[in-house]
């Protein structure tokens, strides 16, 4: 496995006035190449994104964290500025060879969505490379989703890419996952919406390849009460149903899982709420020390 650093600094300006150095680089891994984004110094933070979205996700997040951990966020397999090959692959898999790359022998995952599910792949895969766990809207490997949200949402989607391509099925995304089921697009912050739109419109190569992903075996569905790490799993009280039923069965059978409930918002908790968020997520990894 190799390294590959592009830029090896980056300077961004802090609201204090203070400088942040952001180190950016490439990892390898099986039939990919990983970009990845670090700052800060201290216990490590790995925070991944939704599914077609990508690492800017985490905007309101990433300075924030950098202040008092070393915050990591990266580009999953096949989205944002990271490429992939047409080979089968495993996101837990990658996430365990960039870490084992970047030296992080153990982390905080945060993960939202497709992010909430990698992180919890991986802590049951390598337990040890896991000190907590904060899940918001996640996924799960081997849940039966169904529900009649989520088969109009299959059915819009299919749609969409029949009679408009990707910028349909796009929009179609953004409404039942930004807007979420309960709301109109005009309910929604414009600046969020289009912030969720822009990096939906670099997510081609993932819809392609997203067949070619494989789950952890056995999956993370039943297996709940072997994570014995503190986890807190955060949920929009818009979400959608299928998100809020994993979002309970994380909080019912993960021994030390506590489930906070923002309101007022649907699946992109951290881009529509980041103060909130931000809050949420310091109070508890104070609290792990």
């Amino acid at each position: 496995m190799k390294r590959i650093c592009l830029l090896a600094i980056l300077v961004t300006i802090g609201c204090a006035g203070e400088t942040l150095e952001v180190r950016t680089g490439y990892v390898d891994v099986e039939g990919a190449r990983l970009y990845y984004e670090e700052a800060g110094q201290g216990a490590p933070v790995v925070l991944i994104h939704g599914g077609f979205l990508d690492r800017r996700m985490w905007d309101g997040q990433f300075e924030v964290l950098a202040e008092q951990f070393r915050a990591i966020r990266y580009d999953v397999r096949a989205h944002g500025l990271s490429r992939a090959d047409s080979v089968t692959f495993a996101d837990h898999e990658d996430l365990h060879q960039l870490m084992a790359a970047l030296d992080v022998p153990r982390a905080t995952i945060i993960g939202l969505s497709m992010g909430g599910q990698i992180a919890t792949d991986l802590a049951l895969a390598y337990p040890e490379m896991v000190s907590a766990l904060v899940l918001v809207g996640p996924g799960m490997s081997g849940y039966p989703f169904e529900g009649d949200d989520l088969d109009a949402y299959v059915e819009d989607l299919t749609a969409g890419f029949e009679t408009g391509g990707l910028s349909a099925a796009i929009e179609v995304f953004a409404q039942y996952w930004c807007d979420g089921p309960q709301r109109e697009p005009s309910q929604v912050d414009p600046a969020v919406r289009q912030r969720v739109l822009t990096m939906l419109e670099g997510s081609g190569e993932r819809w392609r390849y997203w067949e070619l992903g494989r789950q952890l075996e056995p999956p993370a569905f039943g297996r709940l009460a072997e994570i014995d790490v503190p986890t807190l799993a955060i949920i929009g009280d818009i979400d959608m149903p299928v998100v809020q039923e994993i979002v309970d069965l994380i909080a019912g059978q993960v021994p030390q899982a506590r489930k906070v409930v923002i309101p007022d918002v649907a699946h992109m908790v951290n881009v529509e709420k980041p103060d909130e968020f931000n809050e949420l997520v310091l109070e508890f990894l104070a609290g792990l020390n």
